[in-house]
């Protein structure tokens, strides 16, 4: 038993604040006032006092890329690079420090031509002045298109003669390809690449684990399939940490796995939703749905404003179905990545679909981004009972694009938590990190402000979706823990529920909300056992 005591707990269990708990057995055994607590821990092992700080429930990431932030973490650092010219003196610094093998692929992810002094798309041929003898290839920062050089485009059999793959797009000048490659063509590239290893997988994740613990994360729910590239390493990675007690977060493993045939490859592994326990567990399926807005791939009802297109719909209706209503089948939760409002309205018809069938069914699908909605689309969410995943973080690095690329009618609809929250949606919040920071005070920070890290702009970027401290943090415990079917067992601060909770700076209740995104964690606690402290 251990008694943390004079604290300013925010329990998130309807609204009430306490002053002290009592961990045993990895849960919340007693929540209230000091006076209470005092009178029974007499056989206390220990005795914490918090000394006023504040304390809130573990925080729950409900969408992110975990191993593709360890690999990101140790290949060659191209997020927010200002430049091409940057990007290419960067990886030639790397490969001079690194000295890889002649065959080994240097690949990372993060560029983003927005913040370049270009303000174009890197080519085949700005890559080969890195070099022609290393493949190269660089995902930008939404994941959704990739720059390969000569090299790559060689090795991949990439040429004149190459079509466009279905729900993808090989760019060409002149029948040449100019080594960008969009949505599923991607995967010209990450098809011939060989599937990491296990002990290699483990290796990433134990490096990056304190990152998480860092800022108070204490649960993830993670795609990890596509970085993986294969299955069962990853699985079989995933489940020795836990078995060697070096999985210090809760985990809940998202596979993306886009067809029957993947669907049935998992079933064949006994995977499905809920599989495993408490700190490892299978979640859902993720299917990619459309691409991004920076890329003008995210499915459009309408065309773009600043572009002859609509974005890219990976699937057909008819696809889309088949493969939702397999997973269904093999007992497979699902959760699918929708950007544009076309893309949006597909998964939630697709889901609906499944609905009438078995309407009892506690499906809790997801939706993942939602950014372009209208009320058509919200309403249909409350009557199919999705789920929204959204990345508050998402407002700082786009709001200076949207009106841009759709107009002020859309962009009005746009990233409106608020407008979901009202119609009693469930919303989960997430990072979708490396995409963005997995530093979910600054996401908190973007969703009671709807400003960018710099303050900007001064009066939020429509405003109207601002939504409330307490509604932020709810988002980020019980939100994410309703869409991995986990409320009962974590999310808030109460008797019976696992001791995954964080001692923060500051009350992030009282302090002025353009400060919130300065918190820092003084300490987290995974089961009542401290994983990280600063102390």
């Amino acid at each position: 038993m251990i008694a943390f005591i004079n604290g300013n707990i925010i329990t998130m269990n309807n609204n009430k604040i306490a002053q002290a708990f009592i961990v045993e057995n990895n849960v919340f055994t007693y929540v209230g006032s000091n006076d209470e607590i005092l009178k029974i821990i007499k056989d206390a092992n220990e005795i914490v006092d918090l000394k006023g700080k504040t304390v809130i429930p573990g925080i729950n990431d409900s969408h992110m890329h975990f191993l593709n932030y360890a690999v990101t973490k140790n290949n060659v650092n191209i997020y927010n690079v200002d430049s091409i010219e940057t990007m290419i003196s960067k990886t030639k610094e790397y490969i001079v420090e690194n000295n890889p093998h002649k065959n080994d692929w240097i690949i990372s992810r993060g560029w983003n031509e927005n913040l370049f002094i270009e303000k174009k798309l890197p080519t085949r041929y700005d890559l080969d002045k890195i070099s022609c003898e290393y493949p190269i290839f660089f995902s930008r920062v939404c994941g959704h298109i990739g720059v390969a050089n000569s090299k790559a485009l060689e090795l991949t059999g990439i040429n004149s003669n190459t079509p466009n793959t279905e729900g993808g797009i090989v760019d060409k000048e002149n029948g040449i390809p100019t080594g960008i490659l969009r949505e599923n063509a991607l995967n010209l590239i990450f098809n011939i690449l060989p599937p990491m290893k296990k002990d290699t997988i483990k290796t990433l994740l134990k490096n990056s684990f304190e990152d998480l613990l860092k800022v108070g994360i204490t649960s993830i729910q993670t795609e990890d399939v596509t970085h993986s590239r294969a299955l069962e390493p990853l699985i079989c990675a995933y489940r020795e940490l836990e078995q060697e007690n070096a999985l210090p977060v809760r985990v809940n493993l998202q596979l993306a796995l886009p067809d029957e045939k993947s669907i049935n490859e998992a079933t064949y592994m006994n995977l499905k939703t809920g599989i495993g326990n408490d700190k490892f567990k299978i979640g859902p399926i993720k299917l990619f749905l459309d691409g991004s807005l920076g890329g003008r791939t995210a499915a459009m009802k309408e065309e773009y404003c600043d572009v002859h297109s609509n974005g890219v719909l990976i699937y057909s209706s008819h696809q889309l179905n088949k493969i939702t209503l397999a997973a269904y089948n093999a007992g497979f939760q699902i959760a699918a990545h929708a950007i544009g409002d076309n893309a949006i309205e597909q998964i939630l018809n697709s889901y609906e679909n499944i609905y009438k069938l078995n309407s009892k069914s506690k499906l809790r699908n997801i939706v993942i981004h939602c950014q372009f909605t209208n009320n058509k689309l919200i309403k249909k969410f409350k009557e199919i009972g999705a789920i929204a995943s959204v990345q508050p973080c998402f407002v700082m690095s786009d709001y200076t694009i949207v009106k841009k690329a759709v107009g002020n009618a859309r962009a009005k609809d746009s990233y409106a938590w608020n407008d979901m929250l009202k119609n009693d949606i469930h919303v989960a919040f997430s990072s979708d990190a490396p995409i963005e920071s997995f530093n979910p005070f600054e996401g908190i920070y973007a969703a009671v402000t709807r400003k960018d890290i710099t303050g900007n702009p001064k009066e939020g970027w429509y405003k109207k979706q601002c939504i409330s401290v307490y509604d932020a943090l709810k988002c980020f415990t019980l939100g994410s823990a309703y869409a991995s079917f986990e409320e009962n067992i974590k999310g808030s601060i109460e008797n019976g529920k696992l001791a995954d909770f964080v001692v923060i700076s500051d009350n992030i209740l009282k302090i002025s909300p353009d400060k919130i995104k300065d918190i820092t964690v003084l300490a987290t606690y995974v089961g009542g056992e401290k994983k990280f402290s600063v102390s």
